[in-house]
């Protein structure tokens, strides 16, 4: 009889990866370890080694994993369109956001859209120094609006974010009107989102028109 290779050899990593995003999504960064993924594969961590020497490869390959989610046109996408499949992206992951700006360039799907971006600025006219800048600038902001969305989202713990949503409820309800006419006026929207879509591309086109060369 043929042994049974051993169990790292019968893991397959991308099966092992949708693990780590699933666990990422669901309980946050600080859950997605080897000890958890080889749990919930019932296989030891050593098992993992085989595709995963630490846990800061496991997280590089995750932010890959997100990045291989883009879905871009077959023809040349303007800067507008793989920024919008960025943000979908992000919003999907936004766990995996905050690493992103480290990790991207150590992923070949981090280089090839780096040099996508950094093609489409100099395409407008920027020099090579800020293409780069903009290009880091453009990264950073899409990140912020997805982890620092009204509505205390960057708290994992929903009885802490409800309690601090609750207090900031109060807080602004409790607002002299004739002294803030204008918070008292949009309290509702320092509280969540009615309309993410409005939210995500007002963003956008802010940013994308400040990169606008004038």
């Amino acid at each position: 009889m043929t042994p049974r290779p051993p169990a790292s050899e019968r893991l397959d990593r991308g099966e092992l990866l949708s693990t780590a995003l699933a666990i990422a999504d669901t309980d946050g960064l600080d859950a997605v370890t080897l000890r958890r993924v080889a749990a919930d594969w019932s296989v030891t961590p050593m098992a993992l080694y085989w595709h995963f020497q630490h846990k800061d490869a496991l997280l590089d390959a995750l932010v890959e994993r997100m990045l291989d989610e883009l879905e871009l046109p077959g023809d040349e996408p303007d800067l507008r369109t793989v920024m919008t499949a960025l943000l979908r992206v992000l919003r999907a992951h936004p766990a995996l956001a905050e690493i992103t700006p480290i990790r991207l360039m150590r992923t070949d799907a981090g280089l090839d859209m780096g040099e996508r971006v950094v093609g489409l600025l100099r395409a407008e006219g920027h020099s090579p120094v800020a293409a780069a800048q903009l290009s880091v600038l453009l990264l950073n902001a899409l990140i912020a609006l997805v982890i620092r969305q009204p509505g205390e989202t960057a708290v994992a713990d929903p009885v802490q974010r409800d309690a601090l949503l609750a207090a900031k409820r109060a807080r602004l309800k409790s607002l002299d009107p004739q002294a803030f006419p204008h918070l008292t006026e949009t309290a509702d929207f320092f509280l969540g989102l009615p309309d993410e879509q409005e939210y995500y591309e007002r963003g956008l086109t802010m940013l994308l028109n400040g990169v606008r060369l004038s």
